[in-house]
């Protein structure tokens, strides 16, 4: 009987690889997870006293927001669209929220420069699973646990996809034809990414022998994809639709609870009988220490942008999906995500080293 699975748990659309400087097993292990006080309190406490901008005197300046890629990738795309929807709104007081790009390492650079930010309320992050990759595949000074998280707010369903001419045009077709293969090549965005890891979870539980082609980035796995070198690959919505619209690919089906808007003929696993629900899933952090009121002030204000319409047409230009997630729910994805590699480790290193 297929195992069956359902990660909440989910990895960047341009995620990293994290081969340089590779320590699984330097650092401490992560405290067991707590709900952290601010985000108990900020659930609940009263709207109306919770973040009030006249008592806390915040925001009085501009907010910056670190996005530790660089400029025009899904992740960078995603948090300006809810930057925008915020600034246009009106929203912290009328202040503006500031988008600064801080690439390098990773994601490692700008997500170091975050962790080490006075901790005021002035320096927000994007959240993704490069946080939990970095904390637990590199030397880091920070902790996949010591941001707070304020919200989530675009969720990016996985998909399967293949060559617009492969031989299969189902999934159910795919698992034929794997299953007769001595050797399916599969291309990944990078060692260690989340997608790299789903393949590794499929080829697991159908007893299928891929070899990983491990690139730079989503633009070159698509490549992979495109010029028929690969049999398989997997990535989010966000970074394969415009080749599927574009008939550049196929998508076999989408890790997600319901068809995705725009890709409607593409059937979902749980229809095929996988309870596979999974993906990248972007939020936004502060550091750990900032004031208990100024990040209750935070999560209610960003709660309020994520809903408005303009953040959701915002998103829908940039083919992402724009949907709100509490704290708590956050947090459930940040530990669930770090339990999942770490439950996955031996076969990563095992694959890496061959």
């Amino acid at each position: 009987m297929m195992k069956k699975r359902i990660l909440l748990a989910g990895a960047l659309v341009l995620a990293m690889a994290v081969g340089t400087g590779c320590s699984s097993g330097s650092k401490p292990e992560a405290p067991a997870p707590e709900a952290s006080e601010g985000t108990a309190q900020a659930s609940q406490e009263p709207a109306s006293e919770a973040g009030n901008a006249g008592e806390l005197s915040y925001p009085e300046k501009d907010i910056t927001v670190i996005v530790p890629f660089t400029a025009g990738g899904n992740a960078d795309l995603s948090m300006r669209a809810l930057c925008t929807a915020a600034n246009e709104g009106g929203f912290f007081n009328g202040h503006t929220l500031v988008v600064e790009n801080v690439g390098g390492g990773g994601a490692v650079i700008g997500q170091t420069q975050a962790f080490e930010a006075e901790k005021d309320g002035y320096t927000l992050m994007l959240y993704t699973s490069s946080v939990i990759n970095n904390d637990i595949f590199n030397e880091t000074e920070y902790r996949y646990n010591d941001f707070l998280p304020i919200a989530g707010y675009n969720p990016d369903p996985e998909v399967i996809f293949c060559p617009a001419n492969a031989p299969y045009d189902t999934l159910e077709e795919f698992y034929e034809w794997a299953a007769g293969q001595e050797t399916v090549l599969a291309a990944t965005p990078g060692h260690t990414t989340g997608h790299h890891i789903r393949l590794m979870n499929m080829a697991e539980d159908h007893q299928f022998n891929f070899d990983y082609i491990h690139t730079d980035g989503a633009a070159d796995q698509l490549l992979q994809v495109m010029g028929g070198h690969v049999d398989i690959s997997m990535n989010t919505v966000g970074a394969t639709k415009s080749a599927y619209e574009d008939g550049t690919i196929k998508i076999l089906a989408a890790m997600s609870e319901e068809r995705v808007a725009g890709m409607e003929d593409v059937p979902t696993f749980r229809e095929l009988g996988e309870e596979l629900i999974d993906g990248a899933d972007r939020g936004i952090c502060v550091v750990k220490g900032v004031d208990d009121a100024i990040y209750q002030y935070l999560v209610e204000e960003f709660k309020k942008v994520i809903e408005t319409d303009a953040f959701v047409k915002n998103m829908e230009t940039i083919n992402g999906i724009g949907m709100y997630k509490t704290p708590e729910q956050y947090q459930s994805y940040m530990d669930n995500t770090y339990n999942s590699i770490k439950d996955i480790l031996p076969k990563l290193e095992e694959e890496a080293s061959n």
